[in-house]
């Protein structure tokens, strides 16, 4: 297999074995992975898919096909058949990020980016491709017949994974796609330089959904999701969930009416370990268990803060310190 060498009694990895066959490459290579944003109004999600290539790429497309990719079926009263297309094309979506996989270059401390809005997908990786192939050929030509490979290996590797052909059909793969689904033409551009950025636009009929869903989800993130005290619990769970500053006053109202209006205090106060004795004086109160129940239980309960000892809660040395969901509300709450 070509992944390692040296003699018997120093045997080394070469680049494509650590790629292939380590479960950290990025050890060895930074930001080996793939990034997935994914915009959902004015909010979004991150995802990140590590370990060795054909893992990344593989569970990158479960993702994609799991969560993003839609049909819809469009019935029509004077034919017996329907129309059925996608928002995206899976095995356009396939080929460009394959294709990103193959091409990148591992040299270079940048991961293979996509971004997933609601009209199109954005696959950009890095640098650009080899001469004789440019932005001209690549906007202008539906086959790139003229190549060259940088990554040789990586490539076979691929083709025996049945992830990519290896034989210039990509461009064909996808424009073909694009086309059989009705879509409009998929977007490719460069500066001949440093990045390749591949664009596969919404197909049209779900670009009016999406612009209507786009809408609703803007006005949720203004603070309309936030409706009770479970809607603040999700939100503070949620790693990388985004909102509006209109939201902090609502969130704020929330959490005074149903637990109580020093969760604030208290928080600001545990970004380090703090005695229950040292809080409650914080907040203007004695260490009676009753003052105990009704400021920091709730915390505990909901995750907002956490003990330094939770298998033995009456540990004389017990401490407290904020949690990361503790830390997502206190920013959320101080917009």
């Amino acid at each position: 297999m070509h992944i390692a060498k040296g003699a018997d009694e120093d045997i080394r990895p070469v680049n494509v074995g650590l790629l292939f066959f380590n479960k950290a490459p990025e050890t060895f290579f930074p930001r080996t992975w793939i990034e997935l944003v994914w915009h959902k109004g004015e909010a979004y999600t991150e995802h990140y898919f590590k370990g060795p290539l054909q893992k990344q790429l593989r569970d990158a497309l479960s993702f994609i096909q799991t969560n993003i990719v839609a049909e819809k079926v469009i019935k029509h009263p004077e034919k017996a058949e329907a129309n059925r297309f996608y928002n995206f094309p899976y095995a356009a979506i396939e080929e460009a990020l394959s294709n990103a996989v193959y091409h990148k270059s591992y040299e270079l401390d940048a991961p293979i980016e996509i971004q997933v809005w609601s009209d199109k997908i954005e696959i950009l990786s890095y640098p650009a491709a080899i001469p004789p192939v440019n932005k001209h050929i690549m906007t202008t030509s539906r086959r790139i017949v003229a190549r060259q490979y940088r990554n040789r290996k990586i490539g076979d590797f691929l083709k025996e994974l049945h992830l990519t052909e290896g034989r210039a059909t990509g461009f064909p793969t996808i424009y073909d796609a694009m086309e059989k689904n009705g879509s409009p033409v998929p977007l490719f551009d460069s500066d001949d330089s440093t990045y390749v950025l591949v664009t596969i636009p919404v197909h049209q009929e779900f670009n009016i959904q999406a612009i209507e869903e786009s809408d609703r989800a803007s006005d949720q993130v203004r603070g309309l999701i936030f409706n009770s005290i479970d809607d603040v619990v999700v939100f503070t769970n949620q790693v990388n969930a985004q909102v509006s500053d209109r939201a902090s006053d609502r969130v704020n109202d929330i959490i005074e009416n149903s637990i109580h209006t020093k969760v604030n205090d208290i928080l600001s106060f545990v970004e380090t370990w703090k005695s229950r004795e040292e809080i409650l004086l914080h907040i203007g109160l004695t260490k009676r268990s009753k003052h105990k129940i009704k400021y920091i239980d709730p915390l505990l309960d909901i995750g907002w803060i956490e003990m330094k000892y939770p298998d033995n809660t009456t540990h004389p040395e017990q401490r407290y310190k904020i949690t990361e969901s503790g830390k997502r509300l206190l920013v959320l709450i101080n917009k």
